[in-house]
């Protein structure tokens, strides 16, 4: 009996050992994606600081969690993120209106119907930053942030220029069923900001190797929602992202 135990043990152990290296590779990049959003500074810009130790946390859960339930692999939330302002199921795409990012700068923050004193935030998670939104037909008040961060290289120089909204822009959303439509920023012209700007100073003597400066500027800027011909195409393939998204919340 004792011999029993022992062989039903050791073909325990070697299930489990055999399911979790079957699904650690999954686990890997599930965990690697948590923590490329979470420490997404191009994303959260200064949020990161607390995004980013959050993300780790879950990061390291998650790859203990899935790498012994491989059966959870598959309902894996996609990469591309998606928000409806409805409940119920996701309804027929002839139905519902779509506006998606133009690029990554822009991010909605909270949507309304104009009838509706209160607005909702635009995103299910504090991590979650969806590249579409969809909503029934009608008139809606969306509020949008901006953030963008590009560094361009020169040799042994680089420039970082980053540009983030002190405040959201509010606009109306006219949204007709079956159509979609595209959100972008339209930034004004910039101008020297009022006061001192930032200074650092170099630690080193190599000041040639160690040198920075930085300009402070502020501009004017506001969301510019645009409707899309029928005949145009966008670089996100709307249907494919929407239909994945379909796919996992039916296995929620």
């Amino acid at each position: 009996m004792r011999c029993q135990r022992s062989f039903a043990a050791a073909l325990a152990v070697v299930l489990v050992a055999g399911l979790t290296a079957c699904a650690l590779p999954e686990a890997a990049r599930r965990s690697s994606e948590t923590l490329k959003e979470g420490w997404d500074v191009d994303t959260h810009g200064l949020r990161t600081l607390y995004t980013g130790p959050g993300a780790t946390v879950m990061a390291a859960g998650g790859l203990a969690f899935y790498s012994i339930s491989p059966g959870q692999s598959s309902s894996a939330e996609p990469d591309v993120k998606w928000f409806r302002f409805y409940e119920g199921p996701m309804r027929p795409r002839e139905e519902v209106a779509i506006l998606c990012h133009l690029d990554r700068t822009t991010h909605v923050s909270t949507i309304r119907r104009i009838e509706d004193p209160v607005a909702v935030e635009a995103r299910y998670e504090a991590w979650h930053y969806p590249a579409c939104i969809e909503a029934p037909p009608g008139e809606y008040e969306i509020k949008v942030s901006y953030y963008s961060r590009k560094t361009v290289e020169q040799g042994l120089s680089a420039t970082t220029t980053t540009a983030e909204s002190t405040t959201d822009s509010t606009t109306q959303w006219s949204a007709k069923a079956g159509a979609v439509y595209v959100l972008a920023a339209a930034i004004g012209k910039a101008a020297q900001a009022p006061g001192k700007g930032p200074s650092y100073k170099p630690r080193r003597r190599t000041k040639e190797l160690w040198d920075t400066s930085f300009k402070l500027e502020v501009s004017h800027w506001k969301a510019a929602i645009v409707k899309l011909p029928e005949t145009a195409q966008l670089d996100l393939p709307i249907n494919a992202h929407r239909e994945a998204w379909r796919r996992y919340e039916s296995r929620h």
